[in-house]
């Protein structure tokens, strides 16, 4: 018995050393992708007639018209990678591209007659995602983004402007590895009330991608203060530090912290001055806590424009 007990802990071993094995040559990638391509789509092509991908995503061919396939190889000469067969309007078909390369294809009823043929192209050029600006200001704001370089050394930047055109770029810089991540740049030097389009760019040895367009509007140049209440640091037993965001919007600005066991708050911390149009970290210490008590706080900016109140959070005593 003891005998096989050691047999069997020595098999999980190999089993566990091939898994790992495995692991280390397949890197895990980002979220896999589908893209759809329209089979006939009024007239006898496929739409778009050629894609680019990555590994492990898939395309899906979606039928527009009748007496169509989507057949892998060059025209008259499949090679088997995959074979819709002859389907009608309404059909779909997939298929998953797990190796980097290109796939031509074409309708096996119409490439003669019509040159009805497509492509897919496989590689690790990087995933880009514009995400939406934060910090926006009177002159400044942050643009955001997600990247998976896709196992290359890649680099990325934003380009920012009054039209789709751009014209200014972010300073490049550079990521790697083989999952998603998110990114940003700050800008500065804009203008008051404007509203500015950015996307992400990005580019390593495979290609350049580039994400859709966005757009975001500055504030004007004074206004009510802008705040944000984040979460609590320094969390013991009797004391917190409680953390916020304010933009004073250019106005001479009194922030403070309100806090209590509910959210009726009852006590505050002491005021500060601040001034300016750019985002800043305001914090506040606070002591005297009961243990294992949760407390209700929110920041409070107040100017000459108006007073502005974050959200509530919450923190517990351990």
């Amino acid at each position: 018995m003891i005998d096989a007990m050691k047999t069997s802990l020595r098999c999980l071993g190999v089993l566990v050393g091939i898994v790992v094995a495995v692991l280390a040559f397949n890197p895990t990638v980002g979220s896999a992708a589908t893209v759809t391509v329209t089979v006939g789509n009024g007239g006898l092509r496929f739409t778009p007639s050629s894609v680019t991908i990555h590994p492990g995503d898939t395309v899906r061919w979606t039928w527009s018209a009748d007496h169509h396939s989507s057949t892998s190889g060059t025209p008259g000469v499949p090679n088997g990678l995959w074979d819709s067969g002859i389907l009608n309007q309404g059909a779909t078909f997939t298929h998953t591209f797990n190796t980097v390369g290109s796939f031509p294809y074409y309708c096996t009823p119409h490439w003669e007659c019509c040159g009805m043929t497509g492509m897919v192209t496989v590689n690790n050029s990087p995933s880009v995602t514009t995400n939406p600006a934060t910090l926006i200001a009177s002159f400044s704001a942050k643009l955001n983004g997600s990247l998976n370089p896709h196992g290359l050394t890649t680099t990325f930047h934003f380009e920012y402007g009054l039209t789709t055109s751009y014209g200014a770029t972010t300073p490049p810089q550079n990521r790697s590895g083989n999952t998603r991540q998110n990114v940003g740049a700050n800008i500065s030097g804009l203008t008051a009330s404007t509203t500015y389009h950015f996307r992400i760019v990005a580019s390593n040895a495979d290609g350049t991608s580039f994400g859709a367009d966005r757009t975001f509007t500055t504030l004007t140049a004074t206004g009510p203060p802008v705040v944000t209440t984040t979460l609590a640091t320094n969390v013991t037993s009797s004391s917190a530090t409680l953390n916020g965001l304010l933009d004073p919007h250019g106005l001479t600005t009194a922030v403070y912290f309100q806090w209590g066991t509910t959210t009726s708050y009852g006590s505050t911390t002491p005021m500060k001055s601040q001034s300016g149009n750019t985002y800043r970290n305001i914090a506040s210490n606070i002591g005297g806590l009961t243990t294992g008590t949760t407390y209700h706080f929110r920041i409070v900016a107040t100017n000459n424009a108006g007073t502005r109140m974050g959200g509530d959070r919450t923190f517990t005593t351990p």
